[in-house]
């Protein structure tokens, strides 16, 4: 009697552990401005260790809002959703992704529909691309900012999974896009990275780059540990030399790191943040 009371113990707390277990934490990355004008940025689920997501019907929220100016930004809603992972959507298993504008258009569901009696496609450990979210931006140096919602509604397979148990979200660093200004129209001869102007600056500076080619740029800020705190630019630019306004309100004070990268071409420089 005795092992069998262990045993149901056992039994008791294995399952109580697995229930609570994260599976899938959401994420958002690349936020960039493409050809058309449109901010674009991809949502990722990253399905933990030794955790499987069989994805259900889901409904991932997210709201965003931008300063300086306010209200600049607004859903484009999709359906389908022009660039999605096509397992899990518009397939035998599952109808078209979506995206909606709710709460008068200040969050955006991106939304997975798994046909009634499906089977669920299973995502395995690591980080794993969704789909991508699309708005009009009338002011392209408005920052943009994005969070995401605790009331979001995800599936695996059948089971809802509950916020802060058994899935997570990472919000991303504010302003998400910075004002970038061809200020050239004179193409350079070579690529360059400039040090930024003031420096060390408190809480803005001006950072200016030169490109000699067309083609798609990256322009990040990294922290002394090596993680990535601003995406100023990300996306295709046209020849020429560029102003970027990298407001650090968010940051701390201490050293910082920005890496340029264009079509084979990578400079690294540093600056200091002092409040």
């Amino acid at each position: 009697m005795k092992k069998i009371f262990l045993t149901l113990i056992a039994i008791f707390l294995i399952s109580s552990y697995s229930v609570g277990q994260v599976k899938v934490n959401f994420i958002l990355q690349n936020p960039r401005i493409d050809n058309n004008g449109k901010f674009v940025i991809d949502l990722y689920a990253v399905v933990q260790e030794a955790q499987t997501w069989n994805v259900g019907n889901t409904c991932v929220r997210i709201n965003y809002w931008t300063t300086s100016p306010s209200n600049a930004m607004t859903l484009i809603p999709e359906n389908p959703v022009d660039n999605s992972n096509l397992n899990i959507s518009g397939n035998v298993n599952y109808d078209n992704m979506t995206s909606t504008s709710i709460l008068n258009d200040t969050a955006v569901s991106l939304n997975i529909l798994l046909l009634q009696g499906k089977p669920a496609y299973q995502f395995i450990q690591g980080t794993q691309w969704l789909g991508s979210l699309k708005f009009n931006v009338s002011t392209l140096t408005a920052c943009v900012n994005m969070t995401f919602t605790t009331n979001s509604a995800v599936f695996d397979n059948l089971t809802p999974l509950t916020y802060g148990t058994q899935w997570t979200k990472t919000d991303p660093p504010p302003c998400l896009i910075s004002a970038v200004h061809n200020y050239s129209s004179e193409i350079p001869k070579n690529y360059s990275l400039s040090q930024n102007y003031p420096n060390p600056f408190n809480p803005v500076t001006m950072i200016r780059f030169a490109l000699p080619n067309s083609g798609n740029v990256s322009l990040k800020v990294y922290d002394i540990l090596g993680r990535e705190v601003a995406n100023l630019v990300s996306g295709f630019k046209r020849a020429g030399e560029y102003i970027v306004d990298f407001d650090a309100s968010s940051l701390t004070s201490g050293v910082y790191f920005y890496r340029l990268e264009s079509e084979g071409y990578v400079e690294v420089k540093r600056m200091v943040v002092l409040k």
